[in-house]
């Protein structure tokens, strides 16, 4: 595990949450519009698979 890594997995979860809550004020009260999905939505997709793989390289043994 390196600092590098610690860091980015900490800038993506950072990202990941800025962008959760973006996606839910803009769909404050509205379900479909969280199913049906947006801009919003799509970014907080990718935002979960960035983070993701910088939690798998986080755990990758080295």
């Amino acid at each position: 595990m390196k600092a590098c890594d610690i860091e980015t997995a900490m800038d993506e979860a950072e990202r990941f949450v800025d962008r959760a809550r973006k996606a839910l004020a803009e769909h404050a009260g509205d379900a479909f519009g969280l199913a049906a999905g947006s801009k919003a939505t799509g970014a907080l997709r990718r935002a979960s698979l960035d983070l993701t793989r910088a939690l798998a390289d986080l755990r990758r043994a080295e």
